[in-house]
């Protein structure tokens, strides 16, 4: 069998994208699970912007049973913001990951001068109404600067779930805080999403790193729509922080990206013709992933 291919069998991916949405996207929850089936894998989380996807990843699980698949909720606007009411419902209903404010972050304006969409290639259909484009952003911290109630409640939720706390779009400066507060919470699994779409240097994932987080690298910080960095330096980051501290995910999904499968499988080759031997790309993508979406 072909390496790229042989390194998909195991794999684990805590980043994917479906339908429905309000977002269009390639392929809805049942197909995203029986290709990632067809391709060996051995769990994904779905993931949504703006509602849960629990009742998806039960859904695609009993109709996909050999793989398993797993929900999340984000924090943002749809579902109260950071809401520790919702946090609790998507956690009952077996939620893996839950992730802070992403597309109604402030920071995420930031990065792409949209609140609530992505602009080119990830609009959502028909538009936002006006009240939506002027809901306020939402950001972790305070006037003085410290971290909403809220989120005490809610790391002791994850807490107590074992589940994953994902930083979202947040910035750094939010993210410092909440480093503090979720090792206060004791909270083990954590992770930081795509940094090079959230603008974070090499410094700044590597001190992420040593605080105990898992820096998640993906896909879709190299394809073309949202390219953010070469495979060159994609790669010698990796080197530089370890795979030991290190995920790879497809955050795929979208219109202009390929299927998640295909993603990870594109991301594994290329890592393969950067040197990266079977055990670094499986513990990126196999083990460290399966560490934090399993309970533990």
């Amino acid at each position: 069998m072909r390496k790229d291919l042989e390194l998909l069998h195991g794999a684990v991916d805590i980043h994917v994208h479906n339908a429905p949405d309000i977002y269009p996207r390639i392929q809805d929850h049942m197909e995203t699970a029986e290709s990632a089936r067809a391709a060996g894998f051995r769990a994904i989380c779905l993931k949504s912007h703006n509602f849960p996807t629990v009742q998806l990843a039960a859904a695609a699980h009993q109709e996909v049973p050999e793989i398993d698949v797993f929900g999340s909720l984000v924090c943002n606007h749809h579902v109260g913001g950071v809401n520790p009411v919702a946090v609790e419902a998507a956690l009952k209903y077996g939620a893996r990951q839950i992730f802070m404010p992403t597309v109604d972050s402030a920071n995420h304006e930031h990065l792409v001068g949209f609140v609530g969409q992505h602009g080119k290639g990830l609009m959502v259909k028909g538009g936002l109404s006006k009240y939506s484009q002027d809901m306020p952003r939402i950001s972790l911290l305070d006037g003085d600067g410290k971290l909403a109630p809220e989120i005490d409640i809610i790391l002791d939720m994850i807490h107590d779930a074992g589940v994953i706390l994902n930083f979202g779009h947040i910035s750094f400066d939010e993210m410092v805080p909440l480093v503090a507060a979720a090792k206060k919470h004791k909270i083990k699994k954590l992770v930081v999403d795509h940094p090079y779409f959230s603008k974070l240097d090499i410094q700044q994932q590597q001190t992420l790193a040593e605080h105990g987080l898992f820096v998640n690298y993906t896909a879709g910080e190299l394809l073309p729509r949202w390219w953010r960095v070469s495979i060159t330096d994609f790669a010698d980051a990796i080197r530089q922080i370890g795979p030991k501290r290190m995920l790879l995910s497809s955050d795929c999904g979208q219109l202009h990206n390929p299927p998640e499968t295909e993603g990870i499988r594109m991301m594994c080759q290329l890592l393969v013709e950067e040197g990266f031997s079977d055990e670094d790309i499986k513990r990126m993508m196999h083990q460290n992933p399966a560490d934090l979406i399993y309970d533990s």
